[in-house]
């Protein structure tokens, strides 16, 4: 594993402190806010824990991008970089398209990587900043006055997003079938573990909604991702030395 100098881990830990600090300010602030409206505590308490799991079971994922770029790029620059904003599958492909993912790496290719893993992101928080305002308005004077029109675009965003995210899915998997893919890092995919975990993932949440639906037991809603999320990995790790064997 490269090597992590010790000033690399206080800009990390400085950097996770605003995160934390940042988080509680704004927990408390919704805290009192929801007191503020009315909320009685027990609403509130199911909030927060619901909240907290919501964050906590898609950080597994993180986890464990961080083990896998910890041995070209060192503990401390992926442990910043997946701390703040941002998705895993992002991190590593900047990576990989910068060369950095390999042991033979130069310092050029690791620096060109870390740039790219963290100045190119602040693109989207600085549009935020300067321009998400305005942006909001139109959005909610448009929404005012083309209510169903605007119900119509969004909803036909979102079934295109997920139509591609799950015809890709589909469509990897089925080419894996019988023929592993096996990337510059060492990491192989199996098609079939893809389709397996897809699948599994589906039936979990077919399940939950089931279970929510005609038993009547509302609390599940709150779970069902986490726990679609847990069982398709837990799936796949199974499945994982059946077909690299």
């Amino acid at each position: 594993m490269r090597e992590s100098y010790v000033i690399i881990y206080v800009i990390g830990a400085i950097i996770a402190a605003m995160i934390i600090g940042m988080s509680v300010v704004f927990l408390i602030k919704a805290i009192k806010r929801a007191k503020a409206i009315g909320m009685d505590k027990k609403s509130i308490t199911e909030t927060v824990k619901n909240s907290a799991i919501f964050s906590i079971v898609p950080s597994i994922p993180i986890v464990v991008g961080i083990g896998i770029m910890m041995p070209y790029l060192g503990l401390a620059i992926p442990w910043i970089r997946l701390t703040v904003i941002g998705a895993l599958q992002y991190e590593v492909s900047a990576a990989f398209a910068a060369g950095a993912m390999s042991n033979t790496a130069t310092t050029a290719q690791i620096v060109t990587a870390i740039i790219v893993m963290t100045l190119s992101i602040i693109s989207g928080p600085l549009f935020n900043a300067i321009f998400y305002k305005k942006f909001q308005n139109k959005l909610a004077s448009i929404q005012e006055k083309n209510k169903h029109k605007m119900d119509s675009i969004t909803g036909a965003l979102l079934a295109g997003m997920l139509a591609g995210i799950i015809s890709a899915l589909i469509v990897g998997g089925a080419f894996g079938v019988g023929a592993p893919i096996t990337d510059t890092s060492g990491i192989t995919t199996y098609g079939e573990i893809t389709l397996i975990t897809l699948s599994t993932s589906i039936v979990i949440m077919l399940v939950c909604g089931a279970i929510m639906i005609l038993g009547k037991q509302k609390w599940i809603e709150s779970y069902a991702l986490p726990i679609s999320i847990l069982g398709s990995l837990l799936v796949a790790l199974a499945f994982v030395p059946v077909f690299a064997a």
